[in-house]
């Protein structure tokens, strides 16, 4: 099973996510970002299955400088509009896909507090981890 988490402001065309299975959306109220003031971020959960077809229709309708996490037990992918990273959570993130990324995303103008995919990715991990446990219950 693979998850994703998709703010939908990244979006060109947001009707996207209606494509997918939500197992959550969180509002979070960030004053001081430059694109919106309430992000939603979407969770989705796919079947397992093409997950690099799934990111490339994602991927054609995403905005430039921003990016999305696409992740599974195994490892996790940065997606940004014209980019994948793929990051074995085993490996870390201090690997050579991660400083890629990194320099991806300050090429396409993401300020680096955006950067630190690490802080960014593990708490909606972690909600994932919670929310499945208890539908599996």
């Amino acid at each position: 099973m693979y998850f994703a988490v998709v703010d939908s402001a990244s979006l060109i065309d947001p009707v996207i996510l209606n494509n997918y299975p939500q197992i959550r959306v969180t509002v979070q109220d960030e004053p001081q970002s430059s694109a919106t003031r309430y992000h939603y971020a979407f969770i989705l959960k796919f079947e397992n299955g093409n997950i690099e077809k799934i990111i490339s229709e994602f991927q054609t309708v995403m905005l430039p400088a921003w990016f999305s996490f696409f992740w599974d037990d195994i490892g996790v992918y940065i997606v940004f509009d014209k980019e994948k990273f793929y990051i074995n959570l085993k490996e870390g993130w201090a690997g050579s896909e991660a400083i890629r990324a990194i320099k991806f995303g300050r090429e396409q103008g993401i300020t680096s507090e955006y950067l630190d995919f690490r802080k960014y990715f593990e708490p909606h991990q972690k909600m994932v981890a919670k929310l499945v446990n208890i539908s599996n219950e």
